[in-house]
């Protein structure tokens, strides 16, 4: 059986992974964050049992929380990145703890203060959904921390007990972290191979027409490029390949698919999108590239192409160069199109550019 860790995982890999954790549970996280605030403001009407009258002396540490909390709902709105967002819910947190504190010390009698701590051990287990391990461990083993602080000017009467309860709590919680992380690490793998197989090619190793669905806008067909970036696109077309089929077999026709895929994918940078359009039709997208890079990258595409050796026959390839100038792509394409089919009629084997209509 696979095991899945999430260290093993290349940085930036593990990066994306830890935002997509959060991302799935952002808005849990928010809900958990705002009940938690509003939680802690109901609080005051206890103060007042406690007193048996209106406790105007909790009355600040109480509705103070709106200040730290007030930052973390515009931080929500305009934040997204889970190095910023995960520390901010923590700290939001440790205010609720730091301002239960304060009004503990201001209350004549204390005697629920561990009663408090059940519910901050069940707001920190419900943080850590979103959270990557290593940050729910530390932000909830600082409770310990807060509770060692507060004694300090609370003096807390069963400081034992407070102990006694927390650790073990946090003990537990961080290992259901750990073990929660790893679940959904096996569900992102997953996931994640799923969707590569429905873009890719499972002959060539390229992406497929579906990838096109990742890169366009639906219903436009515009691409979701920068309207200020340069984009081009060619079209390849294996010369003569129905003959290769027929003379040396499917199975040698599959094996120069594959040798010119990988060679077309060798030929272009890890930007460029190297699709199978259909049979020994590739289209190549080139996002950050002009007509003239294009065309350069076409045709040492092309010359390489002519002086490999595949082990079955000579191969060469026509292309279409076309520049993307907004809206569909298929407009782009059908110039891509017409400008491989000049390639072809004046004898194969090279590039040509589409310059508009004769």
């Amino acid at each position: 059986m696979e095991m899945f860790v999430v260290g093993k995982l290349p940085k930036e890999e593990r990066r994306a992974f830890y935002q997509s954790k959060y991302d799935y549970y952002r808005t849990f996280n928010l809900c958990m964050a705002i009940v938690s605030v509003v939680a802690y403001l109901s609080y005051f009407f206890t103060d007042c049992g406690i007193f048996g009258r209106f406790a105007h002396e909790t009355l600040l540490s109480r509705i103070i929380i709106l200040i730290p909390f007030a930052v973390y709902m515009v931080l929500q709105k305009k934040v997204s990145d889970y190095r910023i967002m995960v520390p901010a819910t923590y700290l939001l947190i440790h205010c609720i703890i730091w301002f239960t504190d304060w009004a503990t010390y201001l209350l004549p009698d204390r005697q629920h203060a561990i009663s408090g701590m059940i519910i901050m051990n069940l707001i920190f287990m419900c943080a850590g959904f979103a959270a990557p391990f290593s940050y729910s461990l530390i932000g909830h083993c600082l409770l310990i921390a807060d509770i060692a602080v507060a004694n300090t000017f609370i003096h807390y009467d069963n400081l034992d007990m407070m102990y006694m309860f927390n650790i073990p709590a946090v003990i537990a919680v961080c290992v259901m972290h750990n073990m929660m992380q790893r679940v959904y690490l096996e569900q992102y793998i997953t996931k994640n191979r799923l969707e590569d197989l429905v873009v890719h090619d499972q002959l060539t190793g390229t992406y497929n027409r579906k990838k096109m669905r990742e890169l366009s806008m639906a219903g436009t067909g515009e691409l979701n490029f920068s309207k200020d970036l340069n984009v081009s696109m060619l079209l390849i077309d294996i010369d003569y390949f129905k003959k290769v089929n027929d003379q040396y077999g499917h199975e040698a026709g599959d094996r120069i698919l594959v040798q010119l895929a990988q060679m077309f994918k060798g030929s272009v940078r890890a930007t460029d999108y190297v699709i199978r359009w259909g049979g020994e039709e590739f289209v190549v997208i080139m996002p950050g590239c002009d007509s003239e890079q294009a065309m350069r990258v076409a045709e040492k595409m092309r010359e390489k192409i002519e002086q490999s050796d595949n082990g079955v026959c000579k191969t060469t390839i026509s292309i279409g160069v076309a520049r993307y100038e907004g809206g569909d792509y298929h407009e782009t394409l059908k110039k891509a199109d017409e400008a491989m089919y000049k390639a072809k009629a004046a004898g194969r084997n090279r590039v040509v550019l589409y310059e508009g209509a004769n």
